[in-house]
C-alpha cells in the first residue's frame, strides 16, 4: 500500500519516459482503430473484422464493473480498496490470440492466473529499469498459453511477443483484449488494481502514468475521462 505522501514522491512520469524508444505492445500498423467512451453504456461491444478498439486510461466507468470482485468495496488490492471504477491502464482489444509485446527491454517479473470473474484471467507483469527509474508493466487478459514457458527473470526484448489475447473463457470474462498498466511501485504478486476509487485516485495517477508515454498519443486528451453529465 502506499500513501499519499509516499505517492508524491514518486517520479515524474513525463520526465522518466521523455525521448525513449519503446515497442508497441500490439502491432496497431494499418489497422482500423475505434476509440470507445466507457463513460457512458455501450451496447454492442463486438468488433467488426480487421478492426481494433482502445479502451482509455484515467477514465471513470460507471456501471461497468458489477461482478462481485467490484461489489466488495472492502476488497483491497495493492491497498486500493472501495467504489473502483476509473480505469488505470489502456485497453486495446481486437481477435483473441492476437500478439502482445514487450514494451522496452525487461525481465519477467510475475505471471499468474487471477480467476475471478472480471479479473484479469492470465496475467504477466515485467519489469525495466526506464532512465534509471524503475518501471512494472502488467499485461492483462491473456490466454492460458501465454504463461507457458515463462520463469521469474527471464529476460524479455523490447519488442519480443510474450503473450497473447484470450478468449472470453480464459480472461477474466471479457472481451477480448489486452489491459497494458504502467507502476512505479513494484507489485506484490501479479496483480495490479486495474481500477481504482475517486477516493484514491489522485495517488493512483502518480502510481500508475499514462501508458501512452511508451504507446505513442493513441487518442487525444489529459486528465480524468468523467461522464458528461458529471462535467456540467
Amino acid at each position: 500500500e502506499i500513501s499519499e505522501m509516499a505517492a508524491n514522491s514518486l517520479p515524474d512520469a513525463k520526465k522518466v519516459f521523455a525521448g525513449g524508444s519503446y515497442a508497441p505492445v500490439v502491432d496497431l500498423t494499418g489497422k482500423k482503430i475505434i476509440v470507445r467512451d466507457f463513460t457512458k453504456p455501450v451496447e454492442d461491444e463486438s468488433l467488426p473484422e480487421g478492426t481494433f478498439d482502445i479502451g482509455r486510461y484515467n477514465e471513470l466507468r460507471p456501471g461497468m464493473y458489477d461482478t462481485d470482485l467490484y461489489k466488495d468495496t472492502k476488497n483491497s488490492i495493492e491497498g486500493y480498496a472501495g467504489v473502483r471504477n476509473i480505469h488505470m491502464g489502456l485497453d486495446i482489444g481486437g481477435p483473441p490470440g492476437t500478439p502482445v509485446c514487450s514494451f522496452a527491454d525487461g525481465k519477467i517479473f510475475k505471471f499468474g492466473y487471477n480467476a475471478p470473474k472480471g479479473d484479469y484471467g492470465h496475467v504477466i507483469i515485467t519489469s525495466h529499469v526506464i532512465n534509471g527509474t524503475p518501471v512494472w508493466a502488467l499485461y492483462g487478459h491473456l490466454s492460458a498459453k501465454s504463461c507457458g514457458f515463462k520463469c521469474e527473470g527471464m529476460e524479455v526484448k523490447k519488442g519480443q511477443v510474450i503473450g497473447w489475447f484470450g478468449t472470453e473463457k480464459e480472461n477474466g470474462n471479457w472481451p477480448p483484449h489486452v489491459h497494458f498498466q504502467l507502476s512505479f511501485v513494484q507489485p506484490k504478486t501479479h496483480d495490479l488494481p486495474g481500477v481504482v476509487s475517486l477516493k484514491d485516485h489522485p495517488k493512483s495517477e502518480r502510481q500508475f502514468p499514462d501508458p501512452r508515454l511508451v504507446l505513442g498519443q493513441l487518442y487525444p486528451g489529459e486528465g480524468l475521462l468523467r461522464p458528461t453529465a458529471a462535467t456540467s
